[in-house]
């Protein structure tokens, strides 16, 4: 039995490894020698640039506004596992400012928060100079200003922020250079009014540039914008300048529009009147037929733009005798007194609408565009004594209109007072210009042309103020188209 037993390997293995263990520990008792121990290992590491921060200011009522310098460099020792395990970011350097207030001080920096089981050996620089300066608050009116463009054809108002003041605190020193408050609101396409739209309010300088640390209370507004029609169209009319041809006459004009857009300031629009105006140079047709001839129109005075910029006249020209006229009343027609020593020294009297009618005649298409606006009558009572007169009025026409031959004069009655005596009826005393002043014919108070006629061949040219009512009409009827 017992040979059997040590036969199995099992056993065989088991008292082997037991001789082992009991040969190997008789040994070292023998030999006196203990078991080598684990040693660690340390180092030191050199941090640059770890930032300085600032505890403890009251920074509802001072800033700082200087320090020397913000970073420090620190030694530190430790294990080196532990050196190697952290970064710059995990060291920190503090300054107390709790009992600074307006001025300039040199603090010592508190001791370095370091990771554990490092240990600062030297820390440069260890004191620091600070400048704290004390706050100042200001209101502001906030002014809000739109980006982008309204749809086609719309005006943007002026931007109405609630609230209309803001409060920005800054130090003292830098108050001065805060030059607005503003917010942004973007208009691009609105084609009607923006209402109710929050904006962030920033404090700018005088170049637009945004003031760092400033602070606004409140930093938001909410805005309105009114965004409306911006134009006012208004009829295009058509003067003249140069000469036809001889032997031609102009018999017909046909803008390829009739109105143009006139943009501006809604202030503007409401006060801007009359009609735009087209010059067509005659010298540029040089025979009979139908032309399409491109003009620029005059942009108004005070106007941002008009659209459109040009329109092209379709311009008929036919050989005198060949153009057939058409007559035409103008009504109620104001007439304006011109020569009176002021506005209450002479009035009309009669008609008392200080208005009249005028028969006109012309080329069909000059006379059915042609408007009030187009035609200027004046009493001129120069010279003329205390009392009442009846006197003619002078007419000015557009070029190529003129009155019916045999048309009898224009009159007025009018009271002229002396200077001292007030009139019971003020009075314009001197006409404005005419649109086509350039281009009108002025009339004699007979009520036919005199300082200008036309020949056959459609030209203008001087003839005497002597020229007798009849020969004068019947010159201008037969010289006219």
């Amino acid at each position: 039995m017992m040979e059997k037993w040590f036969n199995n390997n099992t056993v065989a293995k088991i008292l082997a490894l037991a001789v082992s263990i009991l040969l190997w520990a008789m040994v070292h008792l023998d030999s006196g020698t203990t078991a080598p121990s684990l040693t660690t290992s340390y180092g030191t590491r050199t941090i640059d640039n770890v930032k300085i921060q600032t505890i403890g200011l009251d920074d509802s009522r001072y800033e700082l506004t200087g320090m020397n310098t913000d970073r420090v460099r620190i030694q530190v020792r430790g294990q080196r596992s532990a050196l190697t395990s952290f970064f710059g970011d995990d060291y920190n350097v503090s300054v107390d400012l709790s009992h600074m207030q307006e001025g300039t001080e040199t603090l010592p920096l508190m001791k370095p928060d370091v990771p554990f089981g490092v240990e600062v050996v030297s820390m440069e620089p260890s004191m620091i100079t600070v400048t704290v300066e004390q706050k100042q608050t200001k209101a502001f009116n906030v002014k809000i200003t739109p980006t982008g463009e309204a749809a086609e054809g719309m005006h943007v108002g002026a931007g109405v922020a609630d609230p209309t003041t803001v409060n920005v605190t800054l130090p003292t020193s830098r108050m001065e250079t805060v030059a607005s408050v503003q917010g942004f609101v973007d208009v691009s396409k609105a084609s009607s009014n923006i209402e109710n739209r929050k904006v962030k309010l920033k404090a700018y300088d005088k170049n637009g540039k945004e003031i760092e640390g400033a602070v606004l209370e409140p930093d938001t507004a909410s805005v309105v914008v009114p965004i409306s029609q911006g134009y006012k169209s208004l009829p295009i009319k058509v003067s003249y300048t140069g000469e036809l041809p001889e032997g031609l006459v102009l018999s017909d004009v046909n803008p390829s529009v009739t109105e143009a857009a006139v943009y501006g300031t809604p202030d503007y629009l409401s006060k801007v009147q009359g009609s735009i105006h087209a010059t067509l140079d005659l010298s540029r047709l040089e025979a009979q037929g139908t032309t399409g001839v491109q003009v620029a129109l005059t942009k108004p005075e005070g106007a941002e733009r008009i659209t459109p910029e040009s329109v092209e006249l379709q311009v008929t020209v036919a050989p005198f005798g060949e153009v057939q006229d058409i007559r035409r009343t103008m009504t109620d027609i104001p007439v304006t007194l011109q020569g009176a020593a002021s506005a209450e020294a002479a009035s009309i009297t009669e008609p008392q609408s200080r208005s009249l009618n005028i028969e006109v005649s012309g080329p069909e298409n000059l006379v059915n565009n042609l408007t009030n606006d187009d035609i200027m009558l004046v009493a001129d009572v120069t010279g003329l004594q205390a009392g009442d007169h009846s006197i003619p009025v002078q007419i000015t026409l557009p070029r190529y209109i003129t009155r019916p031959e045999g048309s009898q004069p224009l009159m007025v009655t009018v009271n002229v007072q002396e200077a001292s005596v007030p009139a019971n009826t003020p009075e314009q005393t001197a006409p404005e210009s005419s649109p086509d002043a350039e281009n009108n014919q002025p009339v004699q108070g007979n009520g036919e042309a005199t300082p200008s006629t036309t020949d056959q061949a459609g030209n203008t040219g001087e003839s005497s103020p002597e020229t007798s009512s009849d020969d004068s009409s019947q010159d201008n009827n037969n010289s006219q188209p």
